[in-house]
């Protein structure tokens, strides 16, 4: 009896640590990391806060302070983002994630976008897990450049934009948001053309 009554005692200790162990990995939130080349770098679901503190504060307040939201666009486009959800795609190593995420984080804050609409995502750049995450929030997204935002309404993707925009940040998200005709920069990377 005594074997029996030790085993149940481990099994019911080993369920009861296991969902503990779960909910730390999956809330991990602003995890570093060191990249190739020894700078700091930030992997998976992440703080708009984290990314103003250093070393990332250098480029995020700079490339936040100094843009000019085009107050007409968001203005216009302010009432139709209440209902939306934003996943944002970034590498805290891309020139491109550095200049534009923080425009980005301007415009939303500028149209009262609540912080919960807000999902941002930091990708790796290491060679065996390019443009990935560690709770691979990318999959299946087709996420080829960075940054790229997904713009979501009712748990579907009503368009994205990606790396840089075609018009303006403004006028790009209300073309989304609108239904207007818009193409992303590189819409033949999720399209490609069939061989001739």
């Amino acid at each position: 009896m005594k074997p029996v009554h030790i085993t149940a005692i481990f099994i019911f200790a080993l369920s009861a640590c296991t969902p503990k162990m779960a909910n730390q990995q999956t809330s991990t939130i602003n995890l570093e990391a060191t990249d190739k080349k020894g700078n700091l770098i930030l992997l998976g679901k992440c703080t708009r806060e984290r990314l103003a503190q250093p070393p990332f504060d250098v480029w995020y307040t700079k490339n936040f302070s100094t843009y000019t939201v085009d107050s007409n666009t968001a203005s216009q486009i302010k009432h139709l983002l209440r209902n939306k959800r934003f996943l944002l795609f970034m590498g805290t190593w891309c020139g491109d994630s550095r200049r534009e995420v923080p425009r980005i984080y301007k415009i939303l804050d500028y149209c009262e976008v609540k912080p919960s609409q807000i999902q941002l995502i930091t990708l790796n750049n290491s060679d065996t897990a390019y443009k990935k995450s560690p709770g691979h929030e990318e999959q299946g997204l087709n996420i080829r450049r960075v940054p790229t935002l997904l713009i979501f309404e009712n748990q579907r993707e009503v368009g994205r934009v990606v790396e840089s925009p075609v018009t303006s940040l403004e006028k790009d998200i209300m073309a989304i948001v609108t239904g207007q005709p818009y193409e992303h920069r590189y819409k033949d990377l999720n399209n490609p053309k069939p061989a001739m």
